[in-house]
């Protein structure tokens, strides 16, 4: 069923827009500039923009290192994983599965290639992911996912030149069923009663989280014993 959907959806989109660009070459020229940082450290501030969960942002430090290495210092709490922070090409374009390029867009100025991203495998969470890739700065500026249980979600990325293709900030678009993500409250909020009736009131879970990286040190030379954990 999945191959199907695949030759279909394949079919519908070299139809529909001409299939000029190779979609595999342009997500491997992203993956090679990531490839060039090899190791890093930043400031980041979380912002969490959602009616009903009131907290103050979180502020962190993350250092990371090629090609999986992360180690996130923070005191307060941080809502998002690791892998959404330490935002990484390399882990979004992991697995099997088939790029489709799809169009050419604007996209706030900047002239990006479309893809989409098909899983392979059945057992995938993610359904479908569309990539926006600034080709000219091997980057990616826009992310939307659709997954089997946690609804949508659209990520959109912002650069400085000077971060060397690292983001300056990201924001975090969420919208997805409450029965999925109840069980992310935070403790504190579940002890409030009253915010945890109005969250139980609630059908659906959206909002913003928006990610500001600043004070980045890049390839200082990290080393490996720094993220070993501490007994």
């Amino acid at each position: 069923m999945k191959k199907f959907m695949i030759v279909i959806l394949s079919i519908f989109i070299s139809n529909s827009f001409a299939q000029t660009k190779d979609a595999d070459k342009i997500l491997d020229d992203v993956k090679k500039k990531f490839e060039a940082i090899h190791d890093y450290e930043v400031d980041v501030n979380i912002k969490l923009d959602f009616e009903f969960v009131k907290m103050p942002d979180s502020k962190a430090k993350i250092y990371f290192k090629q090609p999986d290495k992360v180690k996130i210092d923070s005191k307060g709490f941080a809502m998002l994983p690791k892998q959404s922070i330490n935002f990484s090409p390399a882990q979004l374009l992991k697995g099997d599965y088939t790029a489709l390029y799809v169009r050419s867009e604007s996209l706030d100025g900047n002239n990006t290639d479309v893809i989409k991203i098909i899983p392979n495998s059945d057992s995938a969470d993610v359904i479908l992911t569309t990539l926006w890739v600034d080709q000219s700065q091997k980057v990616i500026r826009k992310i939307e996912t659709t997954g089997k249980r946690a609804g949508t979600a659209k990520v959109e990325l912002g650069y400085d030149n000077k971060n060397l293709g690292l983001p300056s900030q990201i924001k975090f678009t969420l919208n997805s069923d409450l029965a999925e993500t109840k069980k992310e409250v935070p403790q504190q909020q579940q002890n409030n009663r009253d915010e945890h009736r109005q969250w139980n009131n609630r059908s659906n879970f959206s909002g913003n989280v928006i990610v500001t990286y600043s004070n980045y040190k890049i390839n200082k030379g990290i080393p490996d014993s720094f993220f070993e954990e501490k007994k």
